[in-house]
């Protein structure tokens, strides 16, 4: 920051209405921009939608130098920079779309002063580049975006951000914001304490959506219930399930009832991805039925409703996601589904996910024996591995075999290389020359014709070695889809003539040490891996199960206080049946009573559950209601004795 003259609050607000036309800050906004400009470090935990952006941008424009900005979404970073460019602010990014002379460029604009702001995904921090160029960049201010993903206790984990402390250091000791719209108190400070800002100040602000109306209904028939949102409530929503085959069954029968809506997940080509999406945002597409792959970095306003089918694996994730939901200040819905095998189903992808120690050391031994690296030796280069040979060699799931690389990588068995949206990777078998008498010999001109330009676009590497290859550049260059693209690359790797993998399905590791016979694996980090997971999914069930008011839950999870009931959720509007109590229950109910007042953890009122869960839950609400029990502690599920419940247990 700038010591002559020192830029005021004032001098802020004043730039915000002639560059933004914002009359007046956000809640936090002020806040954290007053502790910037005294050239403190600052975490900020504002809502999604809540400006979390300008608290960085404003500066870049108040002081010398440049932010660089640490982001982990390249599609966010880019929309960001495209956005600050149509209103003259000197922007750009380095990310792993950009081809190596473009870096170059960019950094050397940079040292130059060429920019006020600086875009950069995390795995940038570790390269040599970013190393032999930072003591000449001139950084005013370093923002960490997302910044829960620092921290394990976070639902996106990236291990790459654990390098911004040293490189902060590297670029002198800037000023550091910090900021996330998701994090619980043990999150923040996980947050201060990794990126090393133990003086910063905590600008917690605005969890609460006071327009979102906050529900959970327990129901045999999610169809059923999920027609009543989508019929009930006008405008645009979003339709979340856990896996692929659930995104195609809920959008055929959304569709098959005469419902606008398309379907969207990871597993789709990329150029559909972004049709749909668009489609979407641009009111052609009324549902998005997703998974979580969908809706990151995405702000559309008028979303009505956001309807959850699975429950998620953590209230970070859900919090994140029904937030899409009114944006635009107007009232919103935000909906789970549940029954109770929703909870197994959780536990059972926790279980296919979290690798044991002995697995980890499973899928290291597969990725170097589908790499062909024998015992004590290691590579010049990086191993390019298929993933798909990986699972069937150990049996895994993806979702074990990915886990199990991240803990490798956070062990330092291996560097992982980071994933390029639209690079595959090609490798030719046979020469240039080979090739183009290969084309010259068919009788298809229309595959002569591709071979013959695919050969103009390849680098020569790719003829000795396994080369990146932008899918997206070269279709638009050879005038053909990516599909037909693909197709075409597909027919010739069968034909013997080059391998490839499309984007996505290659996994790149660089080993840090010679193969080991017995990989030491460090048993207790794995263990936390899971038991964090396994925490979170707790809270998640807490809140789908509990008898207490949603909003007053989800506040008190992240820190906030808040009314002990909202008026306006399913709990505070009774809009449950009260549930038929007959003789039969006295029993049981004097059990939870007499548990309660002897401070038994719920998990332990009955060695035999005498009703289904539900049933207790249902129970425990007819006690609530009448009186005779108070929720003591949302978040850890407790109660306490009444007067009322007191005397009947007496």
């Amino acid at each position: 920051m700038t010591d002559e003259p020192t830029p005021t609050i004032a001098d802020a607000r004043r730039l915000m209405r002639q560059t933004w036309g914002y009359e007046s800050f956000r809640p936090g906004q002020e806040e954290v921009l007053s502790a910037l400009l005294d050239g403190e470090d600052v975490l900020g935990v504002l809502p999604t939608g809540g400006g979390k952006s300008l608290c960085y941008q404003i500066p870049a424009l108040l002081t010398d130098g440049f932010v660089l900005v640490i982001s982990p979404l390249i599609a966010l970073m880019q929309d960001q920079v495209e956005g600050l460019r149509t209103q003259g602010i000197d922007a750009t990014f380095i990310n792993s779309t950009l081809a190596g002379h473009e870096v170059e460029q960019r950094w050397t604009d940079a040292e130059h002063g060429r920019y006020d702001l600086l875009y950069m995904a995390p795995e940038r921090l570790s390269t040599e580049v970013f190393r032999a160029r930072a003591d000449r960049l001139d950084v005013s201010l370093l923002a960490v975006d997302e910044a829960h993903c620092v921290s394990e206790w976070g639902h996106h984990f990236r291990p790459d951000y654990l390098e911004i402390p040293e490189a902060r250091t590297l670029v002198s000791e800037p000023p550091t914001i910090a900021v996330t719209a998701t994090a619980t108190p043990a999150v923040r400070e996980d947050v201060i304490d990794l990126l090393e800002i133990p003086e910063a100040v905590e600008v917690v602000r605005g969890f609460d959506r006071p327009n979102v109306v906050w529900s959970v209904f327990r129901t045999e028939n999610k169809w059923a219930q999920l027609r009543d949102v989508v019929e009930g409530v006008e405008g645009t929503g979003i339709v979340y399930t856990a896996t692929r085959r659930g995104v195609e069954r809920w959008t055929k029968r959304l569709r098959d009832t005469g419902m606008s809506a398309a379907g969207y997940h990871g597993r789709m080509d990329a150029s559909e991805r972004e049709a749909r999406q668009q489609a979407w945002i641009d009111d052609e597409v009324r549902i998005m039925v997703a998974t979580n792959a969908f809706g990151m970095g995405i702000d559309k306003p008028d979303v009505r409703f956001v309807v959850h089918a699975d429950v998620p694996d953590s209230l970070e994730a859900y919090y994140q996601e029904a937030g899409r939901a009114g944006r635009d200040g107007q009232q919103a819905y935000a909906v789970l589904l549940f029954q109770e095998p929703d909870a197994e189903t959780q536990e059972s992808m926790i279980a296919s996910s979290h690798p044991t120690a002995e697995e980890v050391r499973a899928v290291y031994d597969a990725v170097c024996n589908v790499g062909q690296v024998p015992l004590g030796s290691e590579p010049d280069e990086p191993l390019v591995v298929d993933r798909k040979a990986v699972q069937k060699i150990t049996g895994f799931p993806r979702s074990k075999v990915r886990t199990a690389t991240e803990l490798l990588d956070r062990q330092d068995a291996w560097r992982r290389l980071p994933r390029r949206r639209h690079y595959g990777l090609i490798r030719f078998r046979e020469g240039a020359g080979a090739v183009r008498r290969y084309a010259n010999g068919l009788d298809n001109r229309a595959l002569a014709r591709f071979v013959r330009t695919l050969l103009r676009q390849i680098h020569a590497d790719a003829f000795s070695e396994w080369w990146p290859f932008d899918v997206r550049m070269v279709a638009r260059r050879m005038e053909i889809s990516r599909e037909r693209l693909d197709r075409g690359l597909r027919y010739l790797e069968e034909r013997g003539l080059l391998e490839w993998r499309p984007p996505g399905q290659s996994l790149q590791v660089e080993l840090c040490f010679p193969r080991a016979k017995k990989l030491p694996v460090d048993d207790r980090a794995v263990q936390n891996a899971r038991e964090r997971a396994e925490t979170r999914l707790t809270y998640m069930l807490r809140y789908a199960r509990s008898v207490s008011c949603r909003r007053h839950f989800l506040l008190t999870y992240f820190g906030e206080a808040s009314p002990e009931r909202c008026g306006a959720c399913d709990v505070c509007l009774g809009r449950h049946e009260t549930p038929v109590v007959t003789p039969e229950d006295e029993s049981v109910l004097r059990t939870i009573l007499q548990r309660v007042d002897d401070a038994v953890p719920r998990d332990e009122w009955f060695d035999d559950a005498p009703v289904p869960r539900h049933r207790e839950d249902a129970l425990i609400n007819w006690l609530v209601e009448r009186g005779w029990l108070t929720m003591e502690n949302p978040l850890e599920g407790t109660f306490a004795l009444t007067d009322e419940g007191r005397a009947w247990v007496e």
